[in-house]
């Protein structure tokens, strides 16, 4: 089965820590996220969605009958959320630098870590991925976030914190994943899940 993370287009109020605030996107973020999907040879058969508007309302206009995962929400910055991002470095340098020197064990006031969001958006993952394989599906695509789909990728590439900031990941960025299914040695079903440097 092939798996593809899209990450949403150009949002309103591009200089904020974005998180849980519910922006919208632009009419170029919207353009941008469809470019990237036309660029899937092998059609979706499994759609799951961010609940937030700039990943909900693109995904519904691609497929209606698509599933709302809040799990996959962005990271919550908590008392930055929807903040200015200048504001907060400017007032707060200290809280700022520690959380990216250690994202996994710090946060944002009244925020998360960047292992919580891990934690939760790879339940989420798991449990959508079983419930594509049972239902036969060939392709499933997640639209979600940057902050997520970093996340889920040092996951499954097992990273560290610091790894995770190594990725170029645009606007309506696509990144292909493999799933492969297999018994193991106690003849139960398992999976394993690979980056697909053979999609195109």
């Amino acid at each position: 089965m092939k798996i593809s993370l899209l990450r949403h287009g150009k949002t309103k109020l591009d200089d904020i820590y974005r998180g849980h605030t519910d922006v919208a996107l632009t009419d170029q973020g919207f353009e941008q996220m469809h470019q990237s999907v036309a660029t899937l040879k092998l059609p979706v058969d499994y759609l799951v969605s961010s609940d937030l508007q700039r990943c909900a309302k693109f995904s519904a206009s691609l497929m209606p009958k698509l599933k709302i995962e809040k799990r996959f929400k962005e990271m919550s910055f908590g008392d930055w959320d929807g903040q200015l991002r200048a504001k907060i470095w400017r007032e707060q340098p200290e809280a700022v630098s520690q959380f990216w020197s250690n994202p996994m064990h710090c946060c944002a006031p009244n925020g998360e870590t960047v292992l919580q969001l891990q934690i939760r958006a790879m339940e989420a993952f798991h449990e959508h991925v079983k419930s594509a394989i049972k239902l036969n599906c060939k392709h499933m695509l997640i639209v979600t976030h940057g902050g997520v789909i970093r996340a889920m990728l040092g996951s499954i590439l097992h990273m560290d914190a610091k790894g995770l900031f190594n990725f170029n990941l645009p606007y309506a960025g696509l990144v292909p994943l493999h799933l492969v299914t297999f018994d193991d040695e106690s003849g139960h079903s398992d999976y394993h899940i690979s980056l697909d440097f053979g999609a195109n």
